[in-house]
């Protein structure tokens, strides 16, 4: 493996070298974090065109799903192979695993067969984004990562936004294949600019942890299944979900049961033991619950409640993504600066949870103080990720970078899911409630969808509160 540097020396060169190197890794890593990223929500747009294609909405449900199922178990696998055989070797297969996905589907003939090729680019895209950001860890020293968490948080941040925009343009003018087939060249210019970087051999100690991936799969799979299809399929208070949610917790149980006796555990728990680790996790799993539930909900309250067109609607997320890509740069660029990630969160995360609370009596006020307010909310989200990730990679230490990173990159994902079923549940219960009728202003359905949303806000909050003010400066215990 690389040797990494240890140690910031102080001069002009040394200032100018480390600028250097901080953009030659990221420009190396960003273009496969970016396409792991976007193929989460480019999609979106075009579901209603593929299911008119394959005659049924129904089935095209599992198209969104199997990506973020995959994606989901495949990150903590990629990473642990990752540290075995190394980062950059690994991420490279990722990309042709993910390539070859994108295939599937731009050549697919029936639902079956996109769901297939969906599942494939999960596969590998959940590699891409968990491999990305551990490569990180190998070019520079724990305290100088903050400053590529914060362009990774906005790599993350644009290609969210800009997924379904970019999905609708492309469905409309070109074909729903097309977002498929973009894919190919985008994978070779990832996998061009993946080579730039220094090949390492890993560890090379790793043995199948089977029974553990059986385990994790079956937990993750029961679980996101559950948060997907309740308030829909199913609801939330069915025998059927009931029984997906308690299979899920107990193989969650037994999971960690047997990680304890393996030799070679998918998650070992003394990572996971460690407070840095697992309560950053939890902050980025609330964290992302948050986030995605604005993404997927707001523009839907602006086209109910406005009038406005898709596109509009679309447009006005983008103050929430400016202002989140501005402040994780900042954030990152603070962390390298001073070593001391946790309060600029803790500050950040205070200011979501208050102006998410402060949206609910102000819907009525137009479109436009709306996206004001999104654009502070965004501003207090920017400083998430940056930190919680720097602190989990030095808790870890260099020899667990990509199982730390596979860890916070599960708990976005499940965040994600947590955020949109939540929001979703309350928004149906709302309509039920109005005999028939779509929630509106009139009804108190998206004021208590912005309200459950403060709260989860504010569980991060408290998460993170409980988080010690590390100095990346130093060894983590």
């Amino acid at each position: 493996m690389s040797s990494q540097p240890t140690t910031l020396a102080i001069g002009p060169e040394t200032a100018l070298g480390l600028r250097s190197r901080f953009r030659a890794a990221f420009l190396s890593v960003a273009p496969a974090m970016f396409l792991g990223s976007i193929d989460q929500t480019i999609i979106a747009a075009a579901l209603p065109v593929i299911a008119r294609s394959f005659g049924g909405l129904g089935p095209t449900t599992w198209v969104v799903t199997g990506y973020l199922l995959a994606a989901t178990v495949s990150a903590l696998i990629s990473g642990s192979l990752g540290d075995a055989f190394g980062r950059r070797r690994i991420l490279l297969w990722s990309l042709g695993l993910f390539l070859i996905g994108s295939l599937v589907c731009a050549m697919a003939t029936s639902i079956t067969i996109l769901v297939v090729g969906r599942c494939l680019q999960g596969s590998g895209g959940g590699g891409l984004m968990t491999l990305a950001q551990a490569l990180i860890g190998e070019v520079v020293s724990p305290k100088e990562r903050g400053s590529f968490q914060g362009w990774f948080g906005a790599v993350f941040a644009l290609a969210s936004t800009i997924g379904p925009a970019a999905g609708g343009v492309m469905t409309e003018y070109i074909g729903w294949r097309s977002i498929f087939w973009i894919n190919l060249p985008l994978s070779a210019l990832a996998a061009a600019a993946t080579f730039r970087l220094r090949p390492e051999s890993g560890t090379g100690k790793y043995h199948t942890d089977g029974p553990g991936i059986l385990l994790f799969t079956a937990a993750t799979v029961t679980l996101l299944l559950g948060l997907t299809f309740g308030g829909h399929a199913l609801a939330w208070n069915s025998a059927s979900l009931m029984l997906l949610l308690i299979f899920s917790v107990l193989c969650f149980l037994f999971f960690c049961h047997v990680e304890r006796r393996s030799h070679d555990p998918l998650l070992p728990p003394h990572l996971m033991e460690k407070p840095v680790v697992w309560r950053s996790a939890l902050t980025v799993l609330l964290f992302a619950a948050v986030l995605f539930g604005l993404i997927v909900q707001l523009p839907l309250f602006l086209q109910v409640e406005f009038g406005i067109s898709t596109t509009a609607s679309g447009l006005l997320l983008i103050p929430l993504t400016i202002a989140q890509v501005v402040v994780s740069t900042g954030t990152g660029l603070r962390i390298s600066s001073t070593g001391k990630p946790r309060n600029l969160m803790l500050l950040g995360l205070v200011m979501v949870s208050v102006l998410l609370f402060a949206l609910v009596p102000t819907l009525h006020h137009g479109p436009f103080l709306v996206a004001l307010l999104t654009l502070l909310i965004g501003a207090g989200l920017g400083s998430t990720m940056p930190a919680a990730q720097t602190m989990v990679q030095w808790a870890a230490g260099d020899q667990q970078l990509g199982e730390a990173t596979g860890v916070m990159s599960f708990s976005r994902s499940v965040g994600g899911v947590l955020g949109t079923a939540v929001t979703s549940a309350v928004l149906l219960a709302a309509e039920s409630s109005q005999t028939g009728s779509s929630p509106s202003l009139h009804s108190p359905g998206f004021g208590w969808m912005f309200l459950a949303l403060g709260i989860l806000a504010s569980a991060a909050t408290l998460t993170a509160a409980t988080l010690p003010n590390v100095d990346l400066a130093k060894r983590a215990p």
